[in-house]
């Protein structure tokens, strides 16, 4: 194991797996593997911001005093990861929660989203010292216009240093205090009001997959519990709320910021008290049982990674939780082919929306 005044060199000596597991891709990259050439032996009580899988924490063990994100996923992985290499689990901090001050060096993995980028980088400067810095990584291909930007509005001085195995490592000193991000604002045709924070999944306007899939809900079965799973701002949650009035709902997400977001949006429509909202891994330890309807509108990408397997676990995690009657709705694009995912946990799947780009299913009948 690492110790605190010795780096490694790369992540080999290490035993590291994403969440959720996938063998066809590793929990760093190159731009990870960039940062350990390019830290000093003085760069210590290291801040570590989007650590997707804990694979920086397991790394720099010991150098680490602190790990901001927004991920509940990241959180799972960093725990599991830290325990399989015995590492020091550093203070967990959500990204909701403040931030300590007084902060001398940060290393922030780039999020695809350059809102939550901004944001976060806000939140870092407002809080270095003045001879602190932050290490910006990523890959080439990912760095877009946007973020530069960000790192530009929120530091004088920005070194990209060399690019290598097409990854950057950018050095961030001489904060400056701008304008930060605020929340974005917007509403569906039936007046429905969304709140979203920086980061949360389409903020500026309403998600075309979802609102396709609000056109059929007046086929919805009528129930009186639902759960949103992967519920973002809470825009299918609150849609069925608002038709059915007696009912209520849970949403789960696992970025802390869409579940601020679903929070404000529910107070912006006098739901609150209807909505109950989970920061989670999907389903994972929640003994949830008995459920009649789930609505879900799954992702397809982790962060800039393509892939397929949160989707399977959803599927499969909302089979597990649904009553003997229940009923799981889901809207996808409608080249992923979730169709056949669906038959492999249940035997009625239907198609209940017909449109060029998206398709709504049910599915019901949990196969044993």
């Amino acid at each position: 194991m690492t110790t605190p005044n010795l780096l490694p060199q790369d992540f080999s000596a290490f035993s590291l797996q994403r969440v959720p597991a996938d063998a066809q891709l590793q929990a760093w990259n190159a731009a990870d593997e960039l940062l350990l050439s390019r830290l000093t032996t003085n760069d210590d009580n290291l801040l570590l911001v989007n650590d997707s899988f804990g694979s920086l924490a397991v790394a720099l063990n010991q150098r680490v005093t602190a790990w901001w994100n927004d991920s509940a996923m990241a959180q799972q992985a960093l725990q599991e990861n830290c325990a399989r290499n015995q590492s020091n689990l550093p203070k967990l901090i959500h990204s909701t929660d403040d931030l300590p001050n007084e902060l001398t060096c940060a290393i922030i993995q780039v999020p695809k989203s350059v809102a939550l980028f901004d944001w976060q980088l806000g939140e870092l400067a407002t809080r270095l010292t003045p001879t602190g810095k932050v290490y910006a990584l990523g890959m080439v291909k990912h760095l877009s216009d946007g973020h530069q930007k960000a790192m530009r509005r929120w530091f004088d001085q920005n070194n990209p240093g060399r690019a290598v195995k097409k990854a950057r490592c950018v050095e961030l000193t001489e904060p400056l205090m701008v304008e930060a991000v605020q929340a974005q604002h917007s509403s569906t045709d039936d007046g429905l009001q969304l709140i979203s924070e920086p980061g949360c999944f389409s903020a500026q306007k309403p998600d075309p997959g979802a609102l396709a899939f609000l056109h059929c809900f007046n086929r919805l079965p009528k129930v009186n519990r639902v759960l949103d799973l992967g519920c973002g701002n809470g825009i299918l949650a609150l849609s069925y709320l608002r038709r059915h009035l007696h009912a209520n709902a849970v949403g789960i997400d696992e970025s802390a910021q869409a579940i601020a977001s679903a929070r404000a949006s529910a107070q912006a429509n006098g739901l609150s008290d209807r909505l109950e909202l989970i920061h989670n891994n999907g389903l994972t330890d929640l003994n949830l049982t008995d459920v009649p309807l789930v609505l879900c509108n799954p992702p397809f990408h982790q962060d800039t990674s393509l892939t397929d397997t949160i989707a399977e676990e959803l599927i499969k995690s909302a089979a597990q939780v649904l009553g003997k009657d229940g009923e799981l709705w889901l809207v996808g694009n409608r080249h992923l082919g979730y169709h056949q995912r669906l038959k492999r946990y249940f035997r009625i799947v239907e198609v209940k929306s017909s449109h060029p780009k998206f398709v709504v299913l049910a599915a019901r009948d949990v196969k044993n």
